[in-house]
């Protein structure tokens, strides 16, 4: 009887830690509404349900204020390839329209000197544009873009079996090492009591 004990106990162990986790797994989703027990003062709701709100303001406000600052993307747009992208095409534009709006009969001469005095004057004057508008955007982005909120507002419109799923699908193999965990610590203490067990016995 005392073998049978020793050899069940690791494996009892095993099965109720891993069923442990499994629950306690599926309780971070489950259930969605908030559900009483009978009899019982007790009103159990899964964790993303039921701090869902207070959860979308907290990333919201993260990826505001700590990855995704709105100053950043300015920075980065006036610091990249793109800003001299739209100088280019400013000055090609603006030089297009000035030669279409000369008159025709001017020397080829004299157009090509109009064009190229319009030329140097935007190289001088549209990098200094560009970095007034660049702060305006940003004081802009300051005081109207609030990242924080729209990452809330796409939080919150989640379904919830939606959100489930994009979780489980981004962490499946970490959930499941830890439900496998789970596992193993149940087969430890099953060992251990198994051990202690037999030292009482002698």
């Amino acid at each position: 009887m005392l073998t049978w004990q020793l050899l069940t106990m690791p494996a009892v162990g095993g099965v109720i830690g891993w069923i442990t986790n499994v629950i306690a797994i599926r309780m971070l989703f489950r259930p969605y509404r908030p559900v009483k027990l009978p009899l019982l003062p007790i009103t159990i709701q899964g964790l993303l349900p039921k701090f869902k709100a207070e959860l979308a303001t907290s990333i919201g406000k993260a990826i505001e204020e700590d990855l995704l600052p709105g100053e950043s993307l300015i920075d980065q747009l006036s610091t990249s390839n793109t800003y001299r992208d739209i100088l280019k095409v400013i000055e090609q534009h603006v030089e297009s329209r000035l030669r279409q709006k000369l008159p025709p009969f001017l020397p080829d001469g004299i157009r090509s000197a109009i064009v190229g005095l319009l030329r140097d004057w935007l190289d001088q004057e549209l990098p200094l544009l560009l970095d007034k508008m660049t702060e305006e955007v940003k004081e802009r982005v300051q005081t109207d873009l609030h990242i924080s909120r729209l990452v809330e507002e796409k939080i919150m419109a989640f379904d919830l079996a939606e959100l489930e799923a994009l979780v489980v699908r981004i962490s499946h193999r970490h959930l499941r090492h830890l439900e496998v965990l789970g596992g193993i610590l149940g087969l430890i203490i099953g060992l251990i009591q198994a051990a202690v067990l037999t030292l009482s016995a002698h």
